[in-house]
């Protein structure tokens, strides 16, 4: 399927790794209920996950988003024995190194948690670049381009795998290639698109 030979996989991690939207539900809704807002439901939360907190909280929560930020993040550690890796994802993950892809995990989820999310799977990568880590999220290029720079190679030798259209806008301002998991709406140029992170790691892993 595909038709040259990638050197890297950048992943996303939310909802592309690990499936984080129970616990994303419940955090938004504990800030919005501190604030006295009304409560999202998951269909709302999606539509507000495609920005980063650092660059979504000011516009929802004005002079108080730091504060909204650190409540947040305070529920996502506190809910993080909900988190849950989908089926296959660390075997895979090893899988491609053992191949010699070179794994990098990109994601707007701040650094520290992100790092802790991923101790706590024992996920096997090579790099991995949270919010925080760069002056700028997802989907500015920066992180990829800072990935892209620790591995000294370009962005046609790199996929990049996510489940939202930032994570396929970052792809398209990088001007790599890349690879959707769902079905988030999406009119620019993909290069395939699945169910599961599982289908393409292992068509990479075939060619």
């Amino acid at each position: 399927m595909f038709k040259q030979k990638f050197k890297a996989v950048f992943f996303d991690w939310d909802n592309t790794l690990v499936d984080a939207w129970p616990i994303l539900l419940k955090s938004t809704n504990e800030v919005l209920q501190h604030f006295g807002l009304p409560t999202l439901t998951l269909a709302e939360v999606k539509i507000n996950a495609r920005s980063s907190t650092r660059e979504g909280f000011p516009k929802q929560f004005g002079e108080n988003w730091q504060e909204a930020q650190e409540i947040f993040y305070n529920a996502v550690h506190d809910y993080k024995d909900e988190l849950r890796l989908y089926d296959g994802v660390a075997e895979k993950l090893q899988l491609l190194k053992n191949a010699d892809y070179k794994v990098a995990i990109i994601s707007n989820k701040k650094n520290k948690i992100l790092h802790e999310e991923i101790k706590q799977f024992n996920i096997s990568s090579d790099l991995v670049l949270g919010s925080g880590d760069t002056a700028y999220d997802k989907p500015h290029p920066e992180m990829g381009l800072i990935a892209l720079n620790h591995f000294g190679l370009g962005a046609k030798e790199v996929v990049y795998v996510g489940d939202s259209i930032t994570d396929w806008v970052f792809a398209s301002n990088l001007n790599m290639p890349a690879i959707a998991i769902g079905d988030d709406a999406y009119d620019g140029q993909l290069l395939a698109r699945f169910d599961s992170v599982n289908q393409p790691i292992e068509i990479l892993l075939a060619s």
